[in-house]
């Protein structure tokens, strides 16, 4: 009775398995297939002018808010931004549209959260890399 029980549950653990295995494999399949079919919709229905882009940039980080007397040091000093637009407005994006910034901390933190501020109406989504940056204050 106890080696039917072991292989019983062995064999309840392989087909819960094969389950999950299937699922996944499953979803996987249906996520390109959408994909698959999202492009070719916007390759005919699309004008060029309608496609989007992104557009990479590598701006310094400014800190704002910085007490007299102290300096901060970041880590890494430069942000690389990408930024989603349309083919036909991409040469229109530049770096002078474009300001990445954190607050210095009034707080303990590890980490400083960095923000964008986009002056040019073209850009549609704005993403940073690194989303956060380490920093060391030091007296002047």
């Amino acid at each position: 009775m106890h080696w039917s029980k072991n292989i019983l549950t062995y064999l309840l653990f392989v087909l819960f398995a094969f389950c999950i295995w299937w699922v996944n494999a499953w979803h996987k399949q249906s996520v390109a297939a959408s994909a698959e079919t999202h492009q070719e919709t916007e390759s005919q229905d699309e004008l060029p002018s309608q496609r989007i882009t992104e557009k990479h940039l590598e701006l310094p980080i400014e800190v704002i808010g910085v007490p007299d007397g102290k300096t901060i040091r970041i880590f890494p000093n430069k942000a690389d931004v990408y930024v989603r637009v349309r083919v036909n407005q991409y040469e229109d994006i530049s770096k002078e549209d474009m300001r990445i910034w954190c607050s210095y901390p009034m707080t303990q933190t590890d980490v400083l959260v960095l923000h964008a501020d986009v002056a040019s109406e073209e850009a549609m989504s704005v993403r940073i890399e690194p989303e956060e940056v380490e920093y060391i204050i030091e007296e002047e």
